[in-house]
Order: structure tokens, then C-alpha cells, then sequence
């Protein structure tokens, strides 16, 4: 069976919310602490809630599997997404709009780490996996974000403030560096990083509520639910 534009790109795009819909943080507990992350913490399948599962540095390692796991489902979705549309007939869409489709399949990524149709649409925050597709579109931004992020968690001991800080810093310094061009030449690729942001601030409203009742949990203190 031919598939040709749009077909191409709506099956690229919903290949890509699959992907990004694959649960890693939720299956690592499921497997080796048979928990369910969803009544852990914060309630999220990603990196930061699988990590409190485990202590000291088995807690570090297991966040780095868990995030550059997520990170990769997002790379994925952006960098590949060219190519299978290509490669299932969509030539002439590719040369018109190559970087819409791919802020089309990593935004699916995200949207689909963040309500996972695996379970019930209930996931993660979504940071790792936009950080994936921020470094198939700005890489250089990225490297700002990460800046961020480090700084934030430095100084407050929040993982969460720290990326609400990246994923505020990636747009300014991509809007900044591009000038005019952020929305012209680029526009696809400023409305995702700007929807990105809100996104992700969104999904972080019950840690922002907790920081401000002081009950968010620093890095390296014990989560008392566990």
C-alpha cells in the first residue's frame, strides 16, 4: 500500500506519540522494585519520582538510565521522522516543510511521554524527552538550558526548579539568537519551544505548590513516602 502526503506525516506523527508514549521510568520500577510509580511521589513515570525508589548512588545511576532513556524517545521522534516520511511517500512534504514535521513528531513525543496511552494517559513531566527534541532542533539552546538547570539545582536543591529553569532558558536564548528570524524563518521551531515551556511549567504545578509549603523534596533527602 502507497502512502503519500499527508498520510506520511500523520502516521510519522503518531508513530512518534507511541514511542514517546513507552512508560521506561514506570517499567524499570515495575521490573526490579515491583512498585508502580504512580502511587510514588509525585505520581510521575520519569526520571526524578523512578529515582527515589532507590538511595545514594544506585538513586543518580537509576535517574541517568531513566532520563536518557526518555531524552532518547524524543531525539527519535525529531530526528528520525524525515526519513520514514520519505520513506513512505511523503518527498514532496519533505521538501517543503521538513522542520514542521519534525516539531510535529517531537511535540507527539512529548505529548505522548506526558498522558502515555499505556497507562490510562497518566505519565511523566516531560523534561527529558523535551530536552530529546530541543537537541534535533537547537542544540545550541539546549547547552543554555542545561546551564540552567544546573544552576537552579545548585543553588535551591530542586530538580524541579531546575527544569522549570531549562525549559524557561531554551526559548529566550533561542528567540535571542535568532532575532527576527525565531519568527519567520523559524516560527515551527519557536512556537514549540515557547509551547514546550508552558507545558512543562504546567506539569510542574504541584511541585511549585509544594516548594512553596515547603514539603518538595531537595535532592539527596529521603522521600518520606517511601
Amino acid at each position: 500500500m502507497q502512502f503519500g502526503s499527508p498520510w506520511a506525516e500523520i502516521l510519522i506523527v503518531i508513530a512518534a506519540y507511541l514511542v514517546g508514549g513507552i512508560p521506561f521510568g514506570w517499567l524499570i520500577a515495575k521490573v526490579f522494585k515491583k512498585t508502580d510509580l504512580r502511587g510514588v511521589g509525585s505520581g510521575g513515570t520519569g526520571a526524578t519520582n523512578c529515582s527515589r525508589l532507590w538511595q545514594g548512588t544506585a538513586s543518580v545511576g537509576m535517574f541517568l538510565v531513566v532520563f536518557v532513556l526518555d531524552f532518547g524517545k524524543g531525539l527519535f521522534g525529531a530526528l528520525i521522522s524525515a526519513d520514514l516520511a520519505g520513506w513512505i511517500g511523503d518527498r514532496a512534504g519533505l521538501e517543503t516543510q521538513p522542520m514542521t514535521l519534525q516539531v510535529m513528531c517531537g511535540l507527539a513525543a512529548i505529548l505522548g511521554h506526558m498522558f502515555t496511552p499505556y497507562l490510562k494517559f497518566k505519565g511523566g513531566k516531560g523534561v527529558a524527552t523535551s530536552f530529546g527534541v530541543v537537541t534535533a532542533l537547537a542544540p545550541l539552546s539546549l547547552l543554555w538550558g542545561l546551564g540552567a538547570w544546573g544552576l537552579f539545582v545548585g543553588v535551591t536543591k530542586y530538580m524541579s526548579l531546575g527544569s522549570i529553569g531549562a525549559m524557561v532558558a531554551i526559548p529566550v536564548h533561542y528567540w535571542a539568537w535568532r532575532g527576527e528570524d525565531a519568527w519567520k524563518s523559524y516560527l515551527a521551531v519557536s512556537v514549540f519551544l515557547f509551547a514546550s515551556m508552558l507545558f512543562v511549567v504546567w506539569r510542574h504545578r504541584g511541585n511549585i505548590k509544594r516548594i512553596l509549603a515547603g514539603s518538595e523534596r531537595r535532592v539527596g533527602e529521603l522521600d518520606q513516602k517511601l
